[in-house]
């Protein structure tokens, strides 16, 4: 039996296969009611705020406009669980009570075939439409990016995640830990967004870097109505120096410069949760060299940014955290010193330390022990209300 988690792939299936053709044309002045197309009633104030009351986790998915043509009643027979009579009855009587729940007459476009293949292409945005602060060049490793994964046909859940792999601030593991942890994050209703960030052989020491990041985190934030996502659900994991990255940008954010030019500026750079796996917390103990990181162009009153633990407050956001004790390069004192600095803070934490395990695991999935740390996760989010099928239920 299909469930509200999937309720919108099942709709999405049907719209393009079933509502091809000539649009729907309704009658002007006539009341709206379950069936009428989910169009109409998406189109109508008055009936957008009764689904949203009745039905959120169908009505919360962008995706449901693939659905545009059919009668919101058809849907039933996909997602029982969620459209039951009692509920269709309870629609139909509030739509009732509605003042202006009526047909504007407007035809509904049916969804058209899409090409399979879009769902494997992704999409870069630049995070400043021109030069990035301090671009050295045109260069693509001078223009930080974010890359897009989305639910796609699994329910999202209206959560994103920036996800900021490590590399030393010297290189990026865009698929061990960029690519692979967004497809996780994807395929659990979360849509996710690879950060590229800039880089120290290139040119770029902090605080760059913590640029690039805050930028990020107020991108998706303007942007939020364009993927689905609430605005006050936007988290970050980062791992090794992408989860310094994402502990200086959990510590360091700001509410946004509310008379800026540029809109995305104007928005907050705080997550709304954080994620650090095996991250460098106290440089000085690492044993991966961060060369280039601190240069002669890095302001003196930015040095204090690079130690995140010495500025968690209570505002800090709530961060799940993970490490290895036979971490080769980033010792899990660091792991343990976040830790602390977060409950003494009393901000919420979660604190996993593994017994065995090499640096540069990502999700662990070869290996039996570590694999765990996702699920682990998933918990977390799910108690945190970022994941779950209380999400968008009203609960």
């Amino acid at each position: 039996m299909t469930t509200g988690r999937s309720v919108v792939a099942a709709c999405l299936a049907l719209a393009l296969w079933s509502a091809a053709g000539t649009p729907a044309q309704a009658q002007a002045g006539r009341p709206l009611t379950v069936d009428s197309t989910v169009g109409e009633l998406l189109d109508n104030p008055a009936a957008m705020a009764v689904l949203r009351t009745e039905v959120p986790i169908l009505v919360g998915n962008p995706q449901i406009k693939a659905a545009a043509a059919l009668p919101l009643r058809a849907l039933a027979h996909y997602a029982p669980t969620v459209l039951t009579e009692a509920k269709l009855t309870a629609i139909n009587a509030a739509l009732t009570r509605a003042p202006g729940a009526v047909s504007s007459g407007r035809a509904v476009a049916a969804a058209t075939m899409l090409d399979p293949r879009e769902a494997l292409t992704l999409r870069t945005m630049p995070l400043w439409d021109g030069p990035a602060p301090g671009a050295l060049g045109t260069r693509p490793q001078d223009v930080p990016t974010l890359t897009v994964i989305t639910p796609g046909e699994t329910t999202s859940f209206g959560t994103a995640v920036i996800v900021a792999p490590g590399g030393g601030y010297q290189a990026l593991a865009s698929s061990l830990e960029g690519r692979q942890v967004a497809d996780w994050f994807a395929a659990h209703g979360v849509t996710a967004f690879v950060l590229t960030y800039r880089l120290t052989p290139f040119g770029y020491g902090h605080p760059t870097q913590l640029t690039d990041a805050k930028r990020a985190i107020r991108w998706v934030r303007a942007h939020a109505g364009d993927y689905g996502v609430d605005p006050s659900r936007i988290g970050m994991i980062g791992f090794s120096a992408g989860g310094h990255l994402t502990a200086m940008a959990e510590t360091q954010f700001d509410g946004g410069d509310g008379s800026a030019a540029d809109p995305v500026e104007r928005v907050s750079s705080r997550p709304d949760f954080a994620v650090l796996g095996y991250a460098a917390i106290a440089l000085s103990d690492n044993r991966w060299n961060s060369r280039g990181l601190i240069g002669p162009k890095t302001p003196p009153a930015a040095l204090p940014q690079l130690n995140p633990a010495a500025h968690v407050r209570a505002d800090t956001p709530p961060t799940f955290l993970w490490a290895t004790t036979t971490d080769e390069l980033v010792p899990s004192t660091n792991a343990t010193l976040m830790y602390d600095a977060l409950i003494a803070a009393k901000v919420p934490a979660e604190l996993h330390i593994f017994a065995k395990g090499r640096h540069g695991m990502g999700l662990g999935m070869t290996d039996p022990a570590l694999s765990v740390w996702p699920t682990l996760l998933q918990n977390w989010l799910d108690g945190l209300g970022m994941i779950g099928a209380h999400v968008g239920a009203g609960k």
